[in-house]
């Protein structure tokens, strides 16, 4: 798996060889191009981050940092040291659940969700998102295309675009914003 943009295009990231659903470079390329700017000077929080891919490749493109949220970090970490990105990253290795209310209080203009597909982690994870006040701009869900995704309080979908059995959801957490 390769950076498909910014300063490190083409550079290879180590993924675990069981365990995680690596972003596919065609549906990060796509959130990319949806994104564009907003990626430049952002704060980022990368949910089941995995191998880091979804932020390692936003810092490639301009964010100022992310927090990535991963148990199991180990490719993580060596993709953040390859990157010799450490001081723009935070990793948090505790259950999603837990790293999220540690958060609070702080604010993420772009968020990457991306969790196992059929557990009902999306749910719960914008909800947390949502009652943590954490989301202060665009929410990106990686999930299922046959998976429904239900918005907490004044969250609206913007976008939603599928990828054979992968959708892309984009929902924007402050609607007044944008």
């Amino acid at each position: 798996m390769r950076i498909v943009g910014g300063r490190n295009k083409g550079r290879s990231l180590k993924v675990a060889k069981k365990g995680t659903r690596p972003t596919k470079g065609i549906v990060r390329e796509s959130i990319f191009n949806i994104l564009g700017s907003l990626v430049v000077n952002a704060h980022i929080l990368d949910v089941f981050a995995g191998s880091g891919a979804l932020g390692i490749e936003a810092i490639c493109r301009g964010a100022c940092n992310c927090v990535f949220i991963e148990t199991n970090a180990r490719s993580l970490m060596i993709n953040i040291d390859r990157f010799k990105i450490k001081d723009k990253c935070e990793v948090l290795k505790y259950d999603f659940r837990r790293s999220l209310k540690k958060l609070k209080g702080r604010k993420f203009d772009i968020v990457f969700l991306d969790p196992p597909y059929h557990r009902d982690y999306v749910d719960q994870t914008l909800i947390l998102l949502h009652n943590c006040d954490l989301a202060s701009g665009v929410v990106i869900v990686e999930h299922h295309a046959k998976e429904t995704i239900n918005l907490p309080g004044e969250w609206q979908m913007i976008k939603h675009k599928k990828h054979g059995e992968t959708a892309i959801s984009v929902i924007d957490s402050k609607p007044e914003s944008m």
